[in-house]
C-alpha cells in the first residue's frame, strides 16, 4: 500500500511538473447546437456509450465514474493507441447538467496525441422550452505549433458532431 501511494505521488508530480513548464493560453473552442429533444435523452447522447454510438456511429467505451473511461473509436480498425480518443477520462460530472473529459489529438499529430498533457472538453446541457441547449467548450491549450494545429484541427471537428446530434435528434 505504501509503494502505490509513493508512486501515485511520483506520477502526479511528473503531470503538475510537466504542465508547469507548459505555457497554458486561454485559447477556447466553443461550440453550440438547440436539440429538439429531451434534456434527459441529449444527457444520454454524451454520458453513455450507446448515446454515443447512436449519434455518431462509432464504438465507444463510457464509464460514467471519475476517471472513467471517455473512449470513441473513430476508426475501431487502426492499430491500438490510434484509434480515437484512447486513454480520455472523465473528470467530472453533473447529471443532466454537465460532463467533463480530457481529450488527445489526432494520430496525424503524434507529438500532441503522445504528450502526457491533455486538453479537455466540458459539454453543458440546459433544458429548454423546445428541447435541450448543449454548449461545448473545448480548454487547456498550450502554446505550440503542433498545439496550434490540434486547435484547428477539433475547431473544425467538434461543429460536425454537434451537427451529428442534432442530426440524430430531429431523425426521431
Amino acid at each position: 500500500m505504501k509503494h502505490t501511494i509513493i508512486i501515485m505521488l511520483l506520477m502526479f508530480s511528473s503531470l503538475v511538473t510537466s504542465a508547469q513548464t507548459m505555457k497554458i493560453t486561454d485559447k477556447q473552442i466553443i461550440k453550440t447546437a438547440s436539440i429538439t429533444a429531451p434534456i434527459d435523452s441529449v444527457w444520454k447522447s454524451w454520458s453513455t456509450a450507446e448515446g454515443i454510438t447512436a449519434f455518431l456511429g462509432v464504438p465507444a467505451i463510457i464509464s460514467l465514474e471519475l476517471g472513467g473511461p471517455f473512449e470513441l473509436h473513430f476508426d475501431p480498425t487502426a492499430q491500438p493507441g490510434s484509434r480515437g480518443s484512447e486513454g480520455s477520462t472523465i473528470i467530472s460530472y453533473v447529471p443532466q447538467e454537465m460532463i467533463s473529459f480530457t481529450w488527445n489529438a489526432p494520430p496525424s499529430i503524434p507529438t500532441v496525441r503522445n504528450h502526457e498533457y491533455k486538453t479537455w472538453v466540458t459539454v453543458f446541457f440546459t433544458e429548454t422550452t423546445q428541447g435541450t441547449d448543449v454548449r461545448l467548450v473545448h480548454t487547456g491549450w498550450p502554446e505550440g505549433e503542433d498545439w496550434d494545429k490540434t486547435y484547428d484541427y477539433f475547431n473544425n471537428a467538434w461543429g460536425y458532431v454537434l451537427q451529428a446530434l442534432v442530426k440524430h435528434w430531429e431523425t426521431k
